[in-house]
């Protein structure tokens, strides 16, 4: 049987559709096939030969053409990696490192980066099933040529299962091929994606396959198989990009109000209703309990997970849907004239009902994804920026859909609906070429062939540009250091601390998180998905004596806040020369590795750095390793002092220490906010407690006293005391009192945080050259063993 473009029943034969809404299912094979290896060998054959192989070799050809860069370099440097390729290779690694080397769920937490607390990965595109698909391949190709391979073939998946997806709709294999093409390069958040190296993204391939088995799970009669994928597919998606989730949960929802609407049964609406229930119900019941729950409480437990705000800021213009110029924006003018075309062709005809409603579902979703990439306001223009809202505002402050902050991505699922119809719109033409070569007394072949160029003019008019731009993204280079080989071999374990901390110099925060793959210590730095901007206050280099310092280097502004270089404090202030070498061996940091090319045209913060490790380690501390990339300094081992117990001044929540009469004193800062203080605004101030670090160096608790006097402003107040958040003690103070206070506890090793606060709130001093808003003070802390 040969195809031809005008002829139906030829092209229902080569891509048996899933039937539109309103159609009723093929008629099914008389015979089942056995299981036997002949009948195995048949059915490769017959695959070889199908369109869908031609399909998947042809999504193959326009990723490696696409990704022609990831080809050229594929072991020399991964894509994006100034800036999320390395995160991407790191993924991977970690996910090879917990389930290989820990023995343990890579899924929710690390300790190796942000070491010694970790953090949660909860919120972090960790995409731990590239990290499976990568393990076999790292010893094979390494980890960069693994990274690349694993962006080309994510582009190719997406094509592939657009196809199949598609080629249910519109029941003809050739413009199903090019729908799938155009929504998967036509398409220019794709460039940022790959160019960034963003594998979670490119890995966008789950929702059509998503689809693809949810609608034939509805419409078809073996329906059980494809429910079972569709929720692997959601379960994929759950550990890809919960964007994923949000746009699929959507499109099911926006699939059944649309049936409710067509003229199926209600006996037919309500088996599709208890089909969509089973599949949303089981994957729900996988993941309420590992993965929503503790999403949801762990968002309202962090603020600073919460990025909906820059939603705003992430969203497309209004104008930028009707540039189709040669931006590569949309597109383009070919494709706008070919769906055009294509769609009176195919309204002329007047198709049959169900179709109709196949192409109208499509479009709605289009139209409505479009309007959500507008974001939460109107922007017209880059330029032009309005206060009107837009659809996305009804939804992006809800409950979980809090934590995203991406609706320009919505123009994924919209490139999905116009892939749909443009296909339709090429069969459409197709056939109209097919009926006219008849008339022109062509041959079958000359018919195929001519469809084939048709379809290959049309797609390379329409995709050069993006293909032309995408030749524009970069390979970078790790450059592995040698040094990091030479820890590998290190059975020790210990962690490592690197200079500057969370840095976005040199070869930036990334490729330093991503040598973590060859050396294998934990590290005290760290870049994640939610964290980019460093928002999260439970950083322990934020907070901890000493490694702050560090952390700020030469920021002697904020330093001298905990750390007065004149002057006294309300506490006698660690000394590092006392105190440094004990922090590095209680958290059991090894090594002091300093970037250099992260410091280049910071000459201070060097020097800031040289100067911190002299004083912790000795002014006669050399180098254990030093080349053109790295400095390394190797931490001592040293017995603990005798007395393991100091008290600091906490990061947060302090004035500037003064000094009076009665000795040196700070004032509590729980407004923390310079802009209510220009205001003079008390509601715009916050709650945040004053805070004092106390450590305990040793291996075992201790019951320790904390002596404080703590004085009242102007109005009757109480502050409370909590270590670590447990109840230590309240106390009550009018206008003008002090108190002297001992706090007795006990204190478990490490460190622990002493918070004040009051509930009432703070007030302003009445002077206009003094801008505060002050609450009670505190004074002469003193930190010593109860017994």
């Amino acid at each position: 049987m040969k195809f031809q473009p005008g002829n139906k029943k030829i092209a229902l034969a080569h891509s048996q559709p899933l039937p539109t809404l309103g159609e009723t299912e093929p008629a099914a094979s008389p015979a089942r096939s056995t299981f036997s290896l002949q009948n195995i060998r048949r059915k490769g054959r017959t695959f070889l030969t199908s369109p869908n192989f031609f399909a998947f070799l042809g999504a193959l050809l326009l990723a490696a053409i696409y990704g022609r860069v990831a080809v050229f370099n594929l072991g020399y440097g991964v894509i994006g990696g100034d800036l999320d390729g390395y995160e991407n290779l790191w993924n991977d690694s970690w996910v090879r490192m917990a389930i290989f080397d820990l023995h343990r769920n890579p899924l929710f937490f690390t300790d190796y980066l942000y070491y010694p607390t970790g953090i949660s990965l909860r919120f972090h595109t960790l995409n731990p099933l590239n990290g499976i698909f990568a393990l076999p391949l790292w010893p094979l190709l390494g980890s960069v040529a693994s990274t690349n391979l694993k962006f080309l073939l994510s582009m190719a998946l997406t094509v592939f299962c657009a196809y199949l997806l598609i080629k249910d709709v519109v029941r003809s294999s050739l413009p199903a091929f090019a729908g799938a093409a155009v929504f998967t390069f036509a398409n220019d958040l794709l460039f940022g994606n790959y160019a960034y190296g963003q594998a979670e993204k490119l890995s966008m391939w789950w929702v059509p396959l998503y689809l693809w088995c949810l609608f034939r799970s509805v419409n078809r009669p073996r329906w059980l198989r494809y429910a079972i994928g569709a929720i692997l597919c959601l379960l994929a998606m759950s550990l890809t990009d919960w964007q994923f989730i949000l746009y699929s949960v959507l499109l099911t929802l926006g699939y059944f109000i649309f049936t409710l609407f067509t003229r199926r049964s209600w006996q037919e609406k309500g088996l599709i209703f208890l089909k969509l229930a089973l599949v949303g119900g089981v994957w729900t019941a996988i993941v309420i309990f590992p993965m929503l729950l503790p999403m949801i409480k762990e968002a309202a437990d962090n603020p600073w997970l919460s990025v909906s705000d820059q939603a705003v800021d992430r969203s497309r213009t209004l104008l930028g849907y009707f540039d189709i110029s040669t931006n590569n924006t949309n597109p383009g003018y070919l494709a706008l004239i070919v769906g055009l075309v294509g769609l009176f062709l195919w309204w002329r005809k007047r198709p049959e009902r169900g179709e109709r409603e196949n192409i109208l579902f499509w479009t709605i979703t289009a139209l409505i994804a479009s309007a959500f990439t507008l974001g939460p306001r109107l922007h017209v223009s880059d330029s032009l920026s309005t206060d009107i809202p837009a659809p996305y505002a009804l939804i992006y402050k809800l409950p979980v859909l809090s934590i995203g902050r991406d609706p320009e991505r919505f123009y994924m699922t919209a490139m999905l609906g116009f892939g749909i119809i443009l296909a339709l719109a090429l069969r459409e033409i197709l056939a109209w070429l097919g009926e006219k070569s008849k008339s022109w007394n062509w041959q079958a072949k000359l018919s195929k062939a001519a469809s084939l160029l048709v379809v290959g003019v049309f797609l390379a008019v329409t995709l050069a540009g993006f293909m032309v731009r995408a030749g524009d993204a970069q390979a970078y280079p790790p450059n592995w250091p040698p040094f990091y080989y030479t820890l590998a071999q290190d059975p020790e374990k210990y962690a490592i601390m690197e200079l500057p901390l969370f840095t976005e110099k040199g070869r930036g925060e990334d490729t330093y998180e991503a040598y973590q793959s060859i050396h294998g210590k934990p590290r005290l730095g760290g870049r994640l998905a939610r964290d980019h901007k460093l928002t999260n206050p439970n950083n322990f280099v934020k907070n901890t004596t000493m490694f702050r310092d560090f952390y700020r280097l030469n920021n002697t502004d904020a330093i001298n806040l905990f750390r007065p270089t004149k002057g006294p404090d309300i506490l006698a202030t660690p000394d590092y020369k006392t105190w440094g070498i004990p922090l590095f061996n209680f958290y059991n940091i090894r090594y002091i590795i300093f970037y250099l090319d992260a410091f280049e045209g910071n000459p201070a913060g060097l020097a800031a750095a040289e100067n911190m490790v002299h004083t912790v380690l000795g002014q006669d501390a050399k180098p254990v390793y030093e080349d053109k990339l790295m400095r390394a300094y190797k931490v001592p081992q040293e017995p603990l002092p005798s007395n393991k117990l100091f008290i600091d001044m906490g990061s947060d929540s302090w004035y500037p220490a003064e000094t009076n009469s009665t000795g040196t004193y700070r004032w509590a800062n729980p407004c923390a906010n310079g802009d209510a203080e220009k205001a003079q605004d008390q509601a715009m101030c916050g709650d945040e407690p004053a805070k004092l670090s106390v450590f305990n160096l040793g291996q075992a608790n201790q019951r320790v006293k904390v002596n404080l006097t703590t004085f009242n402003y102007s109005q009757p107040r109480t502050v409370k005391i909590t270590l670590d958040g447990y109840a230590v003690q309240d106390v009550d103070l009018q206008p003008g009192e002090a108190k002297d206070l001992t706090l007795e506890f006990d204190l478990p090793p490490g460190m622990h945080t002493l918070n004040l606060t009051s509930p009432q709130p703070p007030t302003g001093t009445g002077n206009a050259s003094d801008k505060r808003f002050l609450s009670f003070g505190v004074r002469g802390v003193k930190l010593f063993p109860a017994s």
